[in-house]
């Protein structure tokens, strides 16, 4: 009898042990497992800072279902990307955190997401405004929530991943300050107010002069947003979705510039020739195509404040910029209107 209570002692302590151990293990590393509707089976890109090093992983989701694991000694926020660089959604994680998520392509703010409270809340409040996002009234929603919310850190994270600076830097950073800096650490902020810096620049809004680069055939060629009535300047590289929502978009808005005085100016900032021919290739594109070499630090861009790629500027016949904005939605929404009331 003895023997068998000894047994089941060690067992217990077997098992003791190896939960204990689980756990220690667990605690030095996060988790984000889940699923990405339509139980499709593509790889996953994972992108996130912590102790200033930015750190990118790869993972495959097999019928949907995908499994990470990383290490973030601080809380940062998790970007979670198709294989073509597509946003899919993101997370807020540290060490210990075990997050559960459900991913749809094309739309990141639809993600759902169990396992941190703080995730959680962000996440529903994603899905509950997901169309005010994407619209024109994305920035008022933000600052309704921060105004009302100073004291909670779901505020930065919509700051820092939602909130339109390009439009007012002097605004977003009104808007920052209403936080309270005990919910929005440096760690997290630092990069967005890099950016705000860039934007206050006075250049940044000034009207646009010519740009110049090489076309397709290699052949220098210059661009000049003054030389039409709605000029529409595309800022991106081959890592910005262009294939699925932009150069779509473009043809859309080429067939129309073909009766009206519109012009497309797609401005790649590609690091080099052989990355963008590759990646224009399929476009068939009938618009003007531009490399520039230098990315966003090209002379004449780099005045431009951009605060992060794709980015479209819409200019009127003096080069004045009337549209600034990231979502080439809202580019065609915008020229649209502009065709319609100038026929």
């Amino acid at each position: 009898m003895s023997g068998i209570k000894n047994n089941i002692v060690r067992l217990l302590t077997y098992l003791i042990c190896t939960c204990v151990l689980w756990s220690c293990g667990d605690s030095d590393t996060f988790t984000i497992e889940g699923t990405v509707d339509g139980n499709a089976t593509i790889n996953l890109r994972f992108i996130y800072y912590t102790n200033g090093t930015l750190v990118k992983g790869l993972t495959a989701a097999r019928d949907g279902k995908f499994e990470y694991k990383g290490v973030s000694t601080t809380p940062t926020v998790v970007e979670i990307l198709d294989n073509d660089y597509r946003l899919m959604g993101r997370v807020y994680v540290a060490n210990g955190d075990r997050i559960e998520c459900h991913l749809t392509r094309n739309a990141p703010n639809a993600i759902n997401v169990t396992g941190n409270e703080i995730s959680e809340r962000w996440a529903e409040f994603l899905n509950k405004n997901a169309n005010l996002l994407e619209s024109s009234d994305a920035n008022l929603i933000i600052e309704k929530y921060i105004t009302e919310h100073a004291d909670d850190i779901v505020s930065t994270l919509l700051m820092i991943t939602s909130y339109d600076a390009s439009n007012d830097a002097y605004r977003a950073d009104s808007i920052m300050s209403i936080i309270n800096p005990e919910v929005r650490p440096s760690v997290m902020v630092e990069g967005f107010n890099a950016l705000l810096q860039r934007l206050v620049t006075s250049t940044a809004t000034e009207p646009m002069s010519p740009i110049s680069g090489i076309n397709i055939r290699d052949s220098l060629i210059e661009f000049n947003p003054a030389a039409k009535k709605i000029s529409i300047i595309v800022l991106s590289d081959a890592e910005s979705g262009r294939r699925d929502s932009i150069v779509p978009a473009l043809k859309r808005l080429h067939r129309k510039s073909l009766r009206s005085k519109l012009q497309i100016g797609d401005v790649c900032l590609d690091r080099d020739t052989a990355t963008w021919h590759q990646s224009v290739r399929p476009d068939s594109a009938g618009w003007s195509q531009i490399w520039v070499a230098g990315a966003l630090a090209s002379p004449g861009i780099d005045r431009l404040g951009i605060s992060r790629l794709p980015y479209f500027i819409v200019t009127d016949s003096t080069g004045n910029q009337v549209l600034r904005t990231p979502s080439i939605k809202r580019v065609e929404s915008f020229v649209d209107g502009l065709i319609s009331d100038n026929k």
